[in-house]
């Protein structure tokens, strides 16, 4: 019991020293992403979509920015405009385009564009108008130079927005969090990509803090229940019934202290009533694991259930970029 209380002081005690060592631990989903989308408003055959799609894949996949994102706010999309479309005097006839490819990068949340880039000019020939579209998509090169500059454009500016909107967003979080909707509000908080250093740094501080809150209220809540539950049937069924509550409360919550009391009570209490031993352990905290790594991953699965949203989350019609 008093190494059990030892630990709870040491956790108490513990401030999360993000700064030093976020990125290893937040590698899998707190990078800048970019979501390839296709906008309604866009000039492309839908049978050409995929095709076009796939380019925007190719391009933020080889500048490493293709992991999975929390928010697909930030988007890469494109657009063709037609210079001119003929219809050759061979045999079979053949359609021959020539178009002009445009490059956007931006925020699908405010439709603010960060980036863009003409491709100047693609050609492409077949039986048909869609099959010399995609042909004239398919000469597209993707590792182009400028495509690079391009990307990295767009990010430079996506990170200036998180470090300028950062006390915005936690202001949101905390404002979601008063409402009790604790999950939301963390997984706002895991939008933030380590990269932007100070701005991820505040949103973990914040995010601990109203992670604290939730753990906190929901252990009070498992508690009370777990004693309403015991002080109605106190034998073994309710014994049983008041752990099934009692194992729910998370070990840094400020409630452990009086779970582990009630635990204590209702053993007494059990072997007093029917000279039975009952038995209920507390979840623990796996002393291989540092405190620090336990609460970030536990908050990680709440961002990851909750921020992850659809592209469509957001109005993809209409952003006037072209």
């Amino acid at each position: 019991m008093k190494k059990f209380f030892a630990m709870m002081l040491l956790a108490a005690g513990t401030l999360v020293a993000f700064a030093q060592n976020n990125e290893g631990q937040m590698d899998d989903f707190g990078r800048i992403a970019l979501s390839p989308v296709i906008l309604e408003e866009a000039t492309i055959p839908p049978a050409a979509g995929n095709v076009v799609l796939n380019k925007l894949t190719q391009m933020v996949t080889q500048n490493g920015l293709a992991h999975d994102s929390f928010d697909p706010r930030f988007i890469i999309t494109a657009n063709m405009v037609e210079l001119s479309h003929d219809v050759t005097a061979t045999a079979p006839p053949m359609q021959a385009l020539v178009l002009s490819p445009t490059l956007y990068i931006g925020d699908a949340a405010t439709g603010t564009l960060y980036a863009s880039l003409n491709l100047g000019q693609v050609k492409g020939a077949g039986t048909n108008e869609t099959k010399a579209y995609m042909q004239a998509v398919r000469m597209i090169k993707t590792n182009a130079p400028e495509i690079q500059r391009f990307i990295e454009q767009g990010k430079t500016r996506i990170i200036q927005w998180y470090n300028t909107q950062i006390d915005f967003l936690i202001s949101e979080a905390n404002a979601l969090a008063s409402q009790d909707k604790y999950d939301e509000a963390i997984g706002l908080l895991f939008t933030v990509p380590t990269v932007c250093k100070d701005a991820f740094n505040k949103a973990m501080r914040a995010a601990e803090q109203i992670f604290q809150q939730k753990i906190d209220i929901e252990g009070a809540q498992l508690l009370n229940m777990a004693t309403h539950v015991w002080n109605a049937n106190q034998h073994w069924s309710g014994a049983n019934e008041a752990a099934t509550y009692l194992s729910q409360i998370h070990p840094l919550s400020s409630a452990v202290p009086g779970a582990m009391a009630l635990s204590e009570n209702i053993a007494k209490r059990v072997k007093e009533l029917d000279n039975r031993e009952w038995n209920f352990a507390m979840k623990q905290f796996d002393a291989s694991v540092s405190l620090e790594s336990q609460r970030i991953k536990a908050m990680g699965e709440i961002g990851k259930a909750m921020a992850k949203r659809p592209v469509n989350y957001y109005n993809m019609n209409s952003f006037g970029w072209w």
